[in-house]
């Protein structure tokens, strides 16, 4: 650059606003950073887990005598309820991505980050079969503060790389 006043004023005005010129770290943009899965890890991971606490709770199905409440991006709580004064947290389905689910005769139908999964149950949700995975199904989730824009998530994601969660900066 010919003018060093201007090259001063560019640098100040890019430390000033955040911007980073070169390749950096995904951690230093926003207030959440992206969590991402190899596919095959992801693909693989679906498994029935013991119970477990819940904690970052999103939406709740209920079918038959179960109450289904999904843990944001980890999974599905399957609770008993047959006894309604004594509910019984039961299994976790763990599927990574997860957010969404819906039941349909045994059939439990859940996101799988982008994918959508087919999972035949038994009756008391004892044991899951994958009978089928539609890829790229659903679009990735958005950064829940809206800083990162598609292009910064592909930016950062790395070779078969599936987004799957968001985590919030501490």
């Amino acid at each position: 650059m010919k003018n060093p006043v201007f090259a001063i004023l560019f640098t100040l005005l890019c430390i000033g606003t955040g911007i980073v010129l070169s390749g950096s770290d995904p951690v230093s943009y926003g207030n959440y950073a992206p969590v991402y899965m190899q596919r095959s890890e992801m693909e693989n991971a679906v498994r029935i887990e013991p119970s477990r606490p819940l904690s970052v709770t999103g939406k709740i199905y209920l079918y038959k005598q179960y109450i289904l409440v999904n843990e944001k991006y980890k999974g599905i709580h399957v609770i008993d309820n047959s006894n309604p004064s004594l509910p019984q947290n039961k299994y976790f389905i763990h599927i990574d991505g997860c957010i969404d689910m819906a039941m349909k005769n045994d059939i439990l139908y859940a996101d799988n980050a982008v994918d959508l999964l087919a999972l035949k149950t038994t009756d008391n949700f004892a044991s899951i079969q994958v009978t089928e995975r539609v890829r790229s199904a659903f679009p990735e989730i958005a950064s829940p503060d809206g800083y990162w824009s598609p292009y910064m998530v592909e930016r950062f994601r790395p070779q078969n790389g599936v987004l799957v969660a968001w985590k919030k900066k501490s």
